[in-house]
């Protein structure tokens, strides 16, 4: 029994097109010399129970053994693959255009099989390089194409594939010098934060992020790192050697308020990373249950015209002192013990300096009610 070379499975028209079964089938008989009286008699057998049963039924009453092979072909050839219309099939193929992603390789199999119904005859060729042309996504190989003579579409093809393969391969080194880029860039010492001035972290991790500048005003930096110019102030001397209490915004409700140490003048800053600077322009003494009113403009010992206003903490009205280029107010720690000091006192950290360079560290800060 002579060898079977290769095999012909039945036809499947989910698969394949009949034309292509038409066309293994073949070369399966040429490659297996089988007689031609034979092949009727092989193609009726391999091509499985559901075309055979469609043949049968699209000839009836003849019987399929009885046909030719042309006319078993021909007749299931125009029920699995109609005679397409050629305008239909040219309009599909001349709006068919490069998609994103596809290479010129691909997009050129794919005209090749749009073309097949078309019946361009001697003019194929021609059809093919226009299409290309005029299909491909790089203006760049387009113009190139354009300025070539006596074009063909061998000729195009050849010239976009070199094109696109030199445009990936400069894609490619453009990348990877990037990422090298990128790889020295990390080792590099880290940039100083412009909010604090210190380098141990991002400008968006930095705590001070939604500070109050105490020099500008603008929120997102402290003093130290602020760029605008220092404001200058003329300074009236300061007073005492008591204690200081420190609040911020004495004009609102359940506003915190801070209460310091005995003041202490010190020849240089000190800063720490657990303690926050807040500048004080004037520090005064304030008085207990001032005469009534609202708003006074008085001049103090060296002549200096200053306001003065009474507001109320916890219902004991108080004379304070307007210093508008400072960032807290603050009583002395006589007020606190002596009409305050039923209210807890918590510890701060903050530590409060006046504009000529004098250091206040607060006892603590309480809550009060103004």
């Amino acid at each position: 029994m002579a060898t079977i070379i290769g095999q012909i499975d039945t036809f499947d028209e989910a698969r394949e097109q009949w034309t292509t079964y038409v066309e293994r089938f073949e070369h399966f008989v040429k490659a297996n010399d089988i007689d031609e009286g034979k092949t009727v008699s092989v193609f009726l057998s391999v091509m499985g129970a559901s075309t055979y049963g469609l043949l049968r039924s699209l000839i009836a009453p003849v019987k399929p053994g009885t046909m030719s092979y042309g006319d078993i072909v021909n007749t299931l050839q125009a029920h699995f693959s109609p005679r397409p219309i050629v305008i239909a099939e040219r309009f599909k193929f001349h709006k068919r255009n490069q998609a994103e992603g596809e290479s010129v390789a691909q997009y050129v199999a794919v005209l090749k099989k749009l073309a097949e119904h078309c019946e361009f005859g001697d003019n194929l060729n021609d059809a093919l390089r226009d299409r290309v042309v005029c299909g491909l996504c790089s203006e760049s190989i387009q113009r190139k194409l354009l300025t070539e003579s006596a074009l063909t579409y061998q000729k195009a093809v050849d010239i976009a594939m070199s094109m696109e393969a030199v445009s990936r391969e400069s894609q490619h080194l453009s990348n990877s010098v990037k990422v090298n880029a990128m790889s020295f860039a990390s080792e590099s010492p880290k940039a100083k934060c412009f909010r604090c001035g210190k380098s141990n972290h991002t400008q968006n991790e930095c705590f001070y992020k939604d500070q109050l500048c105490h020099n500008c005003g603008k929120k997102g930096h402290i003093a130290r790192s602020c760029k605008g110019a220092k404001t200058e102030v003329k300074i009236p001397r300061v007073f005492g050697k008591g204690n200081y209490v420190k609040s911020k915004g004495m004009a609102k409700k359940k506003t915190i308020h801070k209460m310091g140490t005995e003041t202490e003048r010190l020849n240089e800053e000190t800063s720490s990373d657990t303690e926050s600077e807040l500048t004080l322009h004037n520090v005064t003494a304030t008085s207990q249950n001032p005469a009534p009113g609202n708003i006074m403009k008085r001049e103090n010992e060296e002549g200096t015209a200053v306001i003065k206003i009474q507001p109320k903490i916890e219902g004991l009205r108080v004379e304070m002192e307007v210093d508008t280029g400072a960032a807290v107010s603050i009583i002395s720690g006589e007020l606190y013990r002596d009409k305050l000091s039923h209210i807890r006192l918590r510890h701060t950290n903050v530590v409060l300096k006046t504009y000529t360079g004098e250091v206040i560290r607060p006892e603590g800060v309480i809550k009060v009610c103004v």
